[in-house]
């Protein structure tokens, strides 16, 4: 089979494309990427729980379907993932907990629903940080996700297991879940794209609820055509708009950036590559400048204290914290108990700073149409590596990606992460256009306008043991 043709090089796109054409099929497309997972996701860890046979029943009426030209959805036997926060009918979900290692729900998230009636294809669930409680994905309890160019260094989280089963190319879609930047930071750290859509564009009906007025259901893919594509699929039907880049241009187009927001400073080959964003930009026909954003100072505390009220109102609501905190993993656990020390004047203070940044942010988007930012100030850390020197001082991985990802979900804006280039250890560095609430649009076109116009740059894969 040429790498024209083999399915693990194709996008959703170029799959639907290649059914029209008859020159593949969906049973053919599964029991391809099936293969795949089983010589590879082992030293991977991207997936939890496969539903091979039910994948290929599925794919077998698509088949059916397409050579009976049928009416079909717009995902039309294209396979996808889902994070294991989503509930699946008749599949295990374990929202990263052992606690739940035996749970299969009877029905499926909304989103999870809207994929399969668009006629996606569920492959299974991929690996998810406990509870989706943290931004590496190690989970020392249920299984962790390894980055694909570097495995022995984090995926990012908490939709790691997505990023790393795009990034493998295990599967052409993925969805994942974005609460201080989930679905960003694995697409960032792997190389992939995931858009966070505006809050409330698509139902959290059927995920586990880590702080529900930041959570932010999303697209994950390798393109971002595809996670147009897929986002159009995820949509709420009540707010559901044309969202893909079909106009993927930067010219005319105002783009900030905004040196208050660089919270920690950026390690010189991630400088690097968001300095040949920028500039590429303005050679697209962007209009670059330079935006101040008032009070930035608050977002980090503000995020920490909106975040741990909210996560630990969920836990104890499902009366599994403090009845059962010694089932949690060590990370987590200690993040309930720190968010235990929160006062009620806590929260209302940081509800008061959070509506101070949406003025600040109303007012920089009065100025541009878009914001460029980093996604993380430096390479993933490796796996056990707790925290890092770093511009004099010693950080966590928290600290080097959070004061860079939160913004967007205290504010339920629509972000996209596109690939930027590659550090020096040779692991991809993304980057992130953001736009006010509704202009997802917006987002997904820019990131494809820079998809296209750096082709090398997009086309590198990571180097896989065990690939043929």
């Amino acid at each position: 089979m040429s790498a024209a043709t083999d399915p693990v090089e194709l996008s959703a796109l170029d799959l639907l494309a290649a059914y029209r054409a008859r020159t593949l099929s969906p049973v053919e497309v599964v029991d391809a990427l099936l293969e795949r997972i089983a010589a590879l996701d082992d030293g991977l860890g991207a997936f939890t729980t496969l539903c091979a046979e039910r994948a290929r029943d599925e794919a077998r009426a698509s088949e059916r379907a397409w050579a009976s030209g049928a009416e079909q959805g717009p995902l039309a036997g294209v396979p996808f993932a889902v994070k294991d926060l989503f509930d699946t009918a008749d599949l295990r979900t374990t929202y990263g907990s052992p606690m739940f290692a035996a749970n299969v729900p009877r029905t499926d998230a909304a989103a999870v629903r809207q994929v399969r009636k668009a006629g996606g294809v569920l492959l299974g669930k991929t690996q998810t940080h406990e509870f989706a409680w943290g931004i590496s994905s190690v989970n020392e309890l249920m299984g962790t996700s390894r980055n694909p160019w570097s495995p022995e260094r984090v995926s990012g989280g908490s939709s790691g297991g997505s990023a790393v089963a795009l990034a493998a190319g295990l599967v052409p879609l993925a969805i994942g879940s974005d609460t201080g930047g989930s679905i960003r930071v694995p697409s960032a750290f792997c190389g992939t794209t995931g858009h966070k859509p505006t809050y409330g564009r698509v139902s959290t009906d059927g995920v586990w609820p880590l702080a529900p007025s930041l959570d932010h259901p999303g697209p994950m893919a390798r393109t971002p055509a595809d996670a147009a594509l897929l986002q159009a699929a995820l949509d709420d039907r009540v707010y559901a708009t044309a969202v893909g880049p079909s106009a993927a241009r930067l010219e005319g187009v105002r783009v900030g950036v905004s040196r208050d927001l660089h919270l920690v400073p950026l390690a010189a080959d991630v400088q690097a590559a968001l300095d040949d964003c920028v500039r590429l930009a303005g050679e697209l026909g962007a209009q670059v400048m330079e935006v101040p954003f008032a009070r930035a100072h608050l977002i980090h505390p503000t995020f920490v204290a909106v975040q741990g009220a909210e996560a630990l109102e969920t836990h104890r609501r499902a009366h599994l914290y403090p009845a059962r905190a010694a089932e949690y993993g060590a990370d987590v656990r200690g993040r309930l108990e720190r968010a235990a020390d929160l006062k009620p004047s806590d929260y209302l203070a940081a509800t008061a700073d959070r509506e101070r940044l949406r003025s600040a942010a109303a007012a920089l988007f009065e100025r541009v149409d878009l914001l460029l930012t980093p996604v993380a100030a430096r390479s993933p850390l490796a796996i056990g590596e707790e925290s890092v020197l770093h511009a004099g001082a010693e950080l966590d991985l928290r600290r080097l990606v959070m004061p860079y990802t939160v913004l967007q979900d205290l504010l339920g804006l629509p972000a996209c992460t596109v690939r930027a280039g590659f550090d020096e250890l040779g692991i991809p560095v993304g980057v992130q256009f953001t736009a006010p609430p509704w202009g997802d649009a917006r987002t997904l076109g820019a990131a494809q306008a820079l998809f296209d116009a750096t082709p090398e740059l997009q086309a590198r894969r990571p180097p896989l043991e065990g690939e043929d």
